[in-house]
Parts: C-alpha cells; structure tokens; sequence
C-alpha cells in the first residue's frame, strides 16, 4: 500500500500527537541496529518529521545505545523501549535485542556486494552496464553475486554472446599484497580513477573490503537453500508532500524470504530522478527544493524501491469543496488537494457529449441528438447517454478498429491470404460485441495454434517469427513491459536479466507451421492449410541462449521452470501465468485509461518501469482490483472511467493548474486519429469517404469501397493506402502500432490543396448544399455546422463575424464553402477536448 506523508506548512505547525515508527523493533547479532523516526501529528492530520527536534532516551542504556541520528544498536539481549519527547508530547517503542553477541558468517553478495551498491559501483552509469567499465564489468545492483565474485578475483568482463574471455583477465584484488588490490586503490584514488573516489582510506567500507582480502577473499555464504534471501525493499513512508525547504526522513526495510525484516536505511543507494526538486542525503533525509513531481529510486541488494516526491506551492485561499462520483475522483482529488491544485469545473453538457461520443464510439453527435441532451433536464442524463453508446453498433465498431490496431490486424503482414485476416478481425469484433472477458482472450491469442483464427499473428508473410520478438510482442501487448533490451545483456535500467529473457522466449521455442513453405516440416493437409502449432515435430525445435549456447528450459519470471517433457502444452501454461499475474490487470486498465485521457498512468503506456513510475500509484491498483473483480471486462472498466468527476472535468484551466498535465485537474486537449479525424469530416460535411482498394498491391485488381463505410470500418488499413493517413499519422501494423498525431508541415498543405478538405464542401447530398437547396437562412446553416462539428452553437462574436464575412463574399456558394474549410479544419474538430 502507497503511504502518503502530507507535511504541513513550515509555520510553525501545532503537534497534537506524537509516534514513533517502527513502534517495534527486533535486533538480531552483533551490531544491529535500527533507524526510528519520531512523527508528530498536526491538528490539520498532517504528519510530519520531528525526529530532529525530538529528545530520545533508552530506558536501559545496557541493553541498547542510542547514537547520532535516532539510530539505535543493541549492545546486549533483553527487552527495552524508547522513549520520544517533543512539544510536551511523548511516545515509546518497543526493542528486542538478541545474538547480540553473535557475528554472522561473511557472505561477499550481502558485506561486499552491498558496498558497490551503496556506493554506486554497480549502477548502470558505471560497472554495471552491459560491458562495464575500463576492463571491470560487475553485476546491475548485484543481482549476480557469483558472477561479481569471478570477476572480481579471477579478472575478465562480460561478453554479449559468448563466456570466452575477451584478452587477458585482470584481477581486482591482490591477496598477497592486499593493499596493492585495484579494487581499493581505485576507489580511494590512489592510482587513477574515472568514476572518482569511492570511499576514503581507512573508512569502515574499505576496511571490510581489506579485510576480506587478507582472509584469502572466500566466497562466504553460498546461497544455498538455508540462506534467507532478500525479497523486496519497503520505503516509509512511500510518498511524501512537502513544502519548499522542508525535509523528511524515509525508512527502508529489507524483507526477508523467511519472514524476517532489517533496517536498511544506511545500506542503499539513492537516486534522485529530478534534483532540482529534491535531494536524499545518504541517511535517508529527503528535501525539498522547489515546486514540482519526482521520484527517489532505492536501491540495495539486487532490489529496489521508489518513492514518491511532491513539492508543493502556495496554499490556495477558499480551495474548492467537490464530491466525488468513485474511486478515482477520490483518488484523483486527494492528489490535487496535497499539491494545492484546484480541479477545473465540470463540464458543459456539450462539452461532455462531444467527448464521450468521441471517446466511446470515434463519432461526433449529429445535431439533433446535440439539442435533445442539452434540453433534457434529468439529472441521470449522462448515466443514460453512456450506457446508450456503450450498447451501440458504433462502440463495436471503435472498439474493434482499436484492438485491430494493437493486435496487428493486417493483410500485409498477416495472413497475406483476406480471408485469415477477415477471420482474424471477426474473431476480435465478436470479442467486442460480447465484452468477453479480456483475461479470456487474451489466453486465446497467447495460446493461439492450430487454424485458430487469433493464430493469425504468429505468421506474418507466412512464417513464424523468432522466439524472441513473438515473447516481446506478447510482453509488450498484454504486460505493459518492454524486455527487449534484456535480450543480448542484463536490462540496462530494470531488474530484467539475460536469462529471464530466453526463460521466456523459451515458451515459444516449439512453435513451427505445416504445409505450404518448403523450408518447413511438411504433413500432407487436404487443404493445404497453414498451422501454427506447439507438436511433436521431427527436427529439434527450441531456444539456445546465445551466450552459453545451451538449450534453455521455458521459464516464468520468477525462476520457475516448465520444461518441455514435463509440459503438455508450455505456451498455454504461459498464457495463464500472464494472465493471473498483477502485470496483466495494470497494463490493460492502463492502456484503456490512456484513450480517455490521452496519457497513461504509466506513461508511455507499454513502458512500466521504476524509472517511469505511475502519476497515481493507488489508482492504478484499485482500477486494476476493479477490473479483475468483475470479471476483466471492458465495459464496467470504460463505464467506471467516464462517469468519474475527473474525466467530466472541463478543458478550460484555472490558475492553479494551468500548467498541469499529468494529474488530471482538467482535460487536455487529445489530436483525433487519422481515422477518426477522417469520418468527423465526413460527418460535418455529409460526404462519406470511399477508399481505393489495394491498387498498388501487385496483382491486386483493386476498387472502391462502396458508399458509407467509415474509415473505423476497415479491416486491413494497409489495403487502402490515402495521402490523408499518411499526414496525420495512421501507422503501418508491421510491429505494435506507435501514433504520432504531432503537428506536421504535410497536413497543413493537406488542408490547402487535398481533396479530403477540399472535395467535400459543395455537392448534392453535402450538409450545406442540401441546407441551401432546402431553403436554410444563414444564421440556421452557421448554427448547424458549429452543432456537427463542435457539439456547441457559435459565440455571438463568432456568429457577428461570419456573418460578416458571408456578406463580404462576391457569392453566398463561396462565403459558405469556405466557411465550411474553415471549420473542418480547424484544431477544435480535430481534437477532443
């Protein structure tokens, strides 16, 4: 759970409580101790950091000591407290000291290793990157304790796609003359260092490291079974809020795979993601400096651990009061409020409609439904509105023109034969209509073999891509993370090894086609049909790791392995381990989310990592606990989401958050997709567009698509190549589509010389020509054009100057075609706002 420390205003606060974290603690061998931090409690609820300020005292000295810093060491077994003293206030915790007398066994991964993560000496930026540095490789934070150890006493470095040594090995300590070891000549700057001094001659890490040197450098601890190993690192508080100048001291706690905790607050490496807007000096005091958003990235023994910085401005006079519609208003709002940020107001009726159509079905609102919903006085019009284009035909089609982009529905490359793609599309359209539940497909998809219409994706251009892009695919799609970088080293900035890579990319080792591809294992199929499938197959089939070149047994993250003769069908038991993971649910309520508000609370949306950490941590979690307790349909999800207060907000600022963008205190402006943009055209204008079908497709005959499709209507965008998409950013579905709807110098001579902009504006069955035909004043045609295209009727300022510039027109044709241009292409059709 996300723990917030909201820190009151520097003046002077009155404290009405005090406590001390952790209320109880157990100190186990010889010098172990324990960091406390002292909270008082303001009468606003407000807690802050007055464990510099407070008096603390041991009740018996002879058992625990007390030393600069509020840290306490055992000295001796037995129980004792601490007591805390501040503002006339007082609290206590509760020590227990035991083995007080007992040294645990040397262990190099825990007393050396943990002084190169402490010091920075294998962080990404130094000799843990891929090949390390100046001859000296060591492992991303120590996640390879054996691995250091080699390199540290036998010399040599790492190699993408071999273990041969690369020249000859250096090693980094000298038993023989243990002062003369590189390792500590370099890092106290006796020889020349490029990362600079680690640490000083004579201090407590140096000497552990000379010590360990003298003993002969052993190993230590094996890391065998009976090893307790480190399962994660916990921050307290995990966020914090403060004022400008303001300072907090955070907790790190280690836990243990066998149930036992210790303080590690003294043991990790800090880093700062923005130091313009705070600071954590090394025993854990946090600072603010100036106003803004970062976050702290923890780190220690092959683990690590964010925490959320906040520094807030000026508090805001009469800050308004607004209720909550769920769980994200709550969330959301509490956010703004600990920032000093006003949410907008609500949105108009207009302004709600025109977003929601957009945002549910990729449809304006015709004009008729545009007064209807403004003249409705039901206080649950917008409950029905959403639950009418959540049951329409045109959510159907939107919804499945989205999933049809994020699954690669194509001709070219998949399937290349129209019908797999048709059956392919079907199959996510039928999905779509039912809301089946989307764990349920996508196990389809994952597992997908045999004829399957989802086995499409597994063969573009007719044959199975390597292993290891279909596992970064489906990692990507369905997980929310990118493992590429992890496939030739260690992940350069995540916790993601080599090894876990090609344990993945194993589950897809077996896959292979038949019938139709010389190359391939041929079975004589009446059809001749092409199969993508995990069988027996007559040839070896699997996945190599390209160092060791060894076999590799498909394996989960977490180490567990499937191997293959032990498997029926290994790739299903992926597809469920993927589904059931918290991975899944965060990474789809969060790639919904995204479409209703333009980023992600991770954003980019398929890119968690703890250097891109959530805007709204505990948002995420209940949007991704909702979702999976009703069954991981989308609907209830996209329901949820448009009902709250924070996506009704209006796009119109106030001081406060004029310059928000990433905590929804009011809607941001979103471009609208090629497509989209493309039938909203159509619509103002009243002439659908008709697409030329494949005529550059080789011994493809071509054609148009009949009269009223939509550009959401079609199934393989690669077969309708216009200068329109390419403008405005329609991607190719070769890889996972990437939009970009930037501004670009193209759509701007689209708009002065394309036929998009330009066909459309005067011709019987167009909105306008069909207006006047029927005899429509000027002022009824202005007033229609501005309900079709901005769901709103014109400012009378708006409506003066047209007017005016309709009657400075030589003809009435001319002044209301190019008022027409003016209004498609405007930036308020071409975004949702």
């Amino acid at each position: 759970m996300l723990v917030f420390a909201a820190v009151a205003a520097a003046a002077d606060p009155a404290v009405v409580s005090l406590r001390i974290v952790p209320a109880e603690s157990r100190l186990t061998g010889s010098g172990a101790s324990q960091q406390l931090l002292v909270l008082g409690k303001t009468a606003e609820g407000a807690e802050i950091d007055v464990t510099g300020e407070a008096s603390l005292v041991v009740a018996d000295p002879a058992a625990a000591e007390l030393r600069e810093g509020a840290r306490v060491f055992g000295t001796s077994d037995g129980a004792t407290e601490v007591t805390a003293s501040y503002a006339g206030l007082s609290s206590t915790a509760k020590l227990e000291i035991s083995g007080s007398a007992d040294h645990r066994p040397f262990s190099f991964a825990r007393d050396v290793g943990g002084i190169f993560t402490r010091r920075g000496c294998n962080g990404k930026g130094c000799h843990g990157g891929v090949k390390g540095q100046a001859g000296f490789k060591l492992s991303d934070n120590g996640v390879h304790p054996h691995d250091d150890y080699k390199w540290i006493v036998e010399g040599g470095t790492f190699r993408v796609l071999t273990d041969e040594p690369l020249g000859d090995a250096t090693p980094r300590i000298n038993v023989d003359k243990p002062e003369a070891s590189l390792l500590l000549q370099k890092a106290v700057m006796e020889i020349p260092h490029g990362g600079g001094p680690r640490f000083e001659k004579g201090s407590d890490d140096y000497n552990t490291i000379l010590e360990w040197v003298r003993e002969g450098a052993p190993y230590g601890e094996e890391g065998g079974s009976n090893e307790p190993k480190i399962v994660r690192l916990e921050a307290f508080p995990s966020g914090l809020v403060l004022d400008p100048g303001q300072k907090h001291r955070v907790l790190i706690t280690a836990h243990y795979d066998d149930g036992r905790t210790e303080d590690f607050t003294h043991q990790v490496l800090a880093t700062v993601h923005d130091t313009g807007i705070a600071s954590m000096s090394s025993d854990g005091v946090i600072e603010a400096r100036q106003p803004g958003e970062t976050a702290v990235l923890v780190k220690a023994a092959g683990r690590s651990v964010r925490i959320g910085v906040g520094v807030v401005g000026a508090e805001l006079e009469n800050y308004p009061e607004i209720s909550a519609n769920n769980f994200i208003d709550e969330e959301v709002f509490a956010k703004l409020r600990r920032f000093n940020i006003a949410p907008s107001k609500l949105s108009s009726d207009e302004e709600f409609l025109r977003r929601v159509c957009l945002d549910l079905t990729g449809r304006l609102p015709p004009p008729e439904r545009v007064k209807q919903f403004v003249a409705d006085k039901s206080p649950d019009k917008r409950e029905k509105v959403v639950d009418a284009l959540l049951g329409s035909p045109e959510y159907v089609d939107y919804w499945t023109f989205r999933f049809a982009d994020l699954y690669r529905v194509a001709l070219f490359p998949v399937g290349i034969n129209p019908k797999w793609t048709q059956a392919y599309y079907e199959w996510i359209r039928d999905a779509i209509d039912r809301d089946r539940p989307y764990d349920e497909v996508a196990r389809e998809r994952i597992a997908a073999q045999g004829y399957s219409p989802a086995s499409r994706h597994y063969l573009p251009y007719l044959v199975i891509p390597p292993a290891e892009n279909m596992m970064g695919e489906e990692m990507r799609v369905f997980l929310g993370r990118r493992f590429d970088c992890a496939q030739c080293h260690d992940h350069p900035y995540e916790e993601w090894t080599q090894d876990q890579f090609w344990g993945l990319t194993a589950f897809f080792g077996p896959m292979f086609k038949l019938g139709g591809n010389p190359s391939s294992v041929i079975f004589d199929f009446p059809d001749g049909k092409e199969i993508a499938a995990d069988v027996p197959s007559p040839t070896p089939l699997g996945v190599f790791h390209p160092r060791t070149k060894e076999p590799v047994q498909p394996a989960f993250l977490d180490g567990r392995v499937v191997p293959y003769d032990q498997s029926e069908f290994p790739r299903r038991e992926l597809a469920e381990w993927m589904t059931s993971h918290k991975f899944f649910a965060e990474a789809t309520v969060n790639r919904i989310w995204s479409n209703f508000f333009g980023r992600g609370i991770v954003d980019p949306i398929d890119d968690f990592r703890s250097t891109n950490p959530p805007t709204h941590p505990e948002l995420l979690a209940k949007l991704a606990k909702g979702f999976a307790d009703q069954g991981y349909h989308l609907k209830p999800l996209m329901r949820t989401i448009v009902l709250s207060k924070t996506y009704q907000l209006s796009n119109i600022a106030n001081e406060s958050n004029a310059a928000d963008k990433i905590n929804y205190s009011h809607a941001l402006p979103r471009a609208l997709d090629a497509e989209i943009l493309l039938d909203a055209i159509a619509d103002v204008t009243g002439v659908a567009e008709r697409f030329d079908v494949g005529t550059n497709r080789g011994d493809w005959k071509g054609g148009i698509t009949p009269m009223g499709g939509r550009a959401v209507q079609l199934k393989e965008g690669d077969l309708y190549p216009t200068a329109f998409f390419d403008a405005y950013g329609r991607p190719n579905r070769f890889s996972v589509p990437e939009r970009d709807t930037s501004p670009k110098l193209t759509q701007a001579l689209h708009m002065l010389a394309g036929t998009t902009y330009n066909e459309k504006l005067w011709k019987p069955g167009a909105r306008v020509y069909d207006l006047v035909e029927a005899g429509a004043s000027d002022d009824a045609i202005i007033e229609e054009l501005f309900l079709a295209a901005f769901t709103r009727s014109p400012t009378p300022a708006e409506r003066k100057a047209i007017q005016a510039q309709i009657a400075a027109t030589p003809t009435r044709e001319q002044a209301l075609q190019d008022l027409q241009w003016a209004i498609v292409s405007a930036r308020e059709l071409a975004e949702n706002h």
